[in-house]
């Protein structure tokens, strides 16, 4: 027998601030967090752009990505009620670096991280770009529903960096004009931002044994590989279409019943068309009923962590019955159209779906239920 897959705690982090207040006020409002980067030389780019955090340390001393992960996760272990972190599994996404940039491997991070949580000595890191967060959580939610832990710590954390700015701008791939406009016939491309979420996933016997609550369910995930290009996603959006479809057959749910989808919606032409056509091809005639809003509008695109943070913006959606727009968008693509949020709506939403893409045809789906 299966374990039942809930969350019971998370913690965010994004360039409005830490914690999901601060989340709430700006993705929600459909306010970017988009400004000019300081924390390093940017003269020389495409744009001088992206959703960071304001740097304000009273001690002067910037945060790393161990300190972003690390403070998620303390704030998602306070919100599930765990006593301690002691035995936690964590699965931790972060960005595969190059050695003559940051000498310590994302392995070395999650180490980091769990020594100073004083987790548990199972430990897994993912790096596969786009996807990773997402991959991570799935990988946590599989560890619950097989019974191998009771609960997971797990998720991701990316902050703006010269590495990532200049890789992204040296492909032309940052948006010139300094915003990330999913879906919109008008966009330029991708605008970074900082970004992290730990999330707690925790079997429903562990939660009725602790008399804690459920923030959501977990019920339905998957991972796929069109296997494409290199770069590219496939243009039929056949991957996308594959996880989406193997995403509600395990939760048992047909394409009716789906409310909303926060798309991967990074901006890009061949990102966005082959999105939207995965989301007809696996959801049919539903395609054009279901609400879709792409976050990274107003939070930017956190690479390595975009997939555990869009996962808790899904969640918040589901709690708060309001759904996020996409930030900006004013013509939106024809060819397979969509029902966009153009501004936050009220809305009951029983079942959501939060979608990642990343390069090497990588696609991830997580369906959270409400609880």
């Amino acid at each position: 027998m299966t374990a039942e897959v809930h969350v019971s705690g998370f913690g965010v982090f994004s360039a409005f601030g830490s914690g999901p207040e601060a989340l709430i006020e700006g993705v929600f409002s459909g306010s970017p967090a988009f400004r000019t980067v300081t924390r390093f030389d940017v003269s020389r780019c495409r744009t001088d752009q992206a959703a960071t955090y304001r740097e304000t340390s009273a001690a002067g001393q910037t945060l790393g990505i161990v300190d972003v992960a690390s403070a998620c996760a303390e704030q998602a272990i306070d919100m599930a009620g765990l006593p301690s972190p002691a035995g936690l599994p964590l699965v931790l996404a972060s960005k595969l670096r190059a050695p003559s940039v940051e000498p310590e491997s994302p392995a070395e991070l999650t180490d980091r991280v769990a020594n100073r949580l004083g987790s548990g000595s199972s430990r897994r890191t993912f790096v596969n770009a786009c996807c990773a967060a997402a991959n991570a959580i799935i990988h946590g939610a599989q560890l619950v529903r097989a019974g191998v832990a009771s609960a997971v710590l797990a998720g991701g954390a990316f902050l703006v960096d010269r590495q990532a700015f200049s890789l992204f701008d040296a492909a032309r791939a940052l948006a010139a004009d300094g915003r990330l406009r999913p879906f919109d016939q008008d966009r330029q491309g991708v605008v970074l931002g900082d970004g992290g979420a730990m999330l707690v996933l925790e079997s429903g016997e562990s939660l009725r044994a602790r008399g804690a609550r459920s923030l959501a369910r977990l019920a339905g995930w998957a991972m796929t590989n069109d296997a494409f290009h290199v770069a590219q996603p496939h243009p039929e959006g056949a991957g996308v279409a594959a996880a989406i479809t193997q995403a509600l057959h395990r939760s048992r749910i047909g394409p009716g019943e789906l409310t909303y989808v926060n798309a991967h919606g990074t901006g890009t032409a061949l990102n966005d068309t082959a999105e939207a056509a995965g989301l007809h091809a696996a959801l049919g005639p539903h395609a054009q009923k279901v609400f879709v809003s792409g976050t990274k509008s107003t939070t930017g695109h956190a690479l390595e962590a975009s997939g555990a943070l869009e996962a808790v913006i899904t969640l918040l959606t589901m709690r708060s019955s309001v759904l996020p727009p996409t930030a900006a968008l004013r013509r939106p693509d024809t060819r397979h159209p969509l029902r966009h949020v153009i501004v936050p709506e009220k809305l009951e939403v029983p079942y959501a779906l939060s979608l990642n893409s990343s390069v090497g045809g990588l696609n991830s789906a997580i369906l959270l239920a409400k609880t």
